[in-house]
């Protein structure tokens, strides 16, 4: 089920039915042959409930992210509580995305990038493969308490990264998924078992 702005219920869309995530770790690029994304999520797989830090605009064509880093056990941070993709964000092609981010995290510094999916999570942050979908100082990171707000265009479909860009952190799991995709009807997230 997804919540709308534009529907008198916000609770009343949903996709279609529930989604393997056998593979979504596995990495393959957004560019790659069908093939290799033969054993991702269909794109027309349901949608799991939005969480609070979701809004959808389906009239605005725009998804508003509430995101935090946060520290967690064993020594890696989360991104919304969740890590190592367990879940993914998906964006119809064309729509705007806009995130609030910010870190609680006082243990190391933070930041968060866009990235295409490759055959391998990337040791650092590097350019956005969505243009201007990065906070600042990617490399770097911010300190605990500091926020970035950031608005990109998801104009190109493919399965991306969403990851912290401080060496060795996305490594560690500090990363969720991003699917830009050209047959979703609205904006919604999936759950990793």
């Amino acid at each position: 089920m997804l919540r709308n702005l534009d529907q008198t219920d916000p609770m009343t869309s949903n996709l279609a039915s529930a989604v393997t995530w056998t593979a979504l770790a596995c990495g393959a690029a957004a560019a790659a042959p069908a093939a290799s994304n033969s054993t991702r999520p269909s794109v027309s797989a349901a949608a799991d409930s939005l969480p609070a830090w979701m809004t959808v605009d389906s009239a605005a064509r725009t998804v508003h992210l509430e995101l935090e880093t946060a520290p967690a056990a064993g020594g890696h941070a989360v991104i919304n509580g969740r890590r190592d993709g367990g879940v993914q964000i998906v964006v119809p092609v064309n729509w705007t995305v806009r995130w609030r981010w910010h870190s609680t995290d006082s243990t190391a510094t933070h930041s968060l990038v866009v990235m295409a999916e490759r055959e391998k999570l990337p040791e650092r942050g590097g350019r956005p493969a969505l243009s201007n979908a990065m906070t600042r100082m990617v490399t770097a990171g911010l300190r605990a308490g500091q926020t970035d707000e950031t608005t990109f265009l998801a104009d190109q479909p493919g399965w991306y990264w969403l990851l912290c860009g401080v060496p060795a952190h996305a490594l560690g799991g500090e990363w969720i998924g991003l699917r830009v995709d050209p047959d979703a009807p609205t904006a919604g997230v999936r759950q990793k078992p």
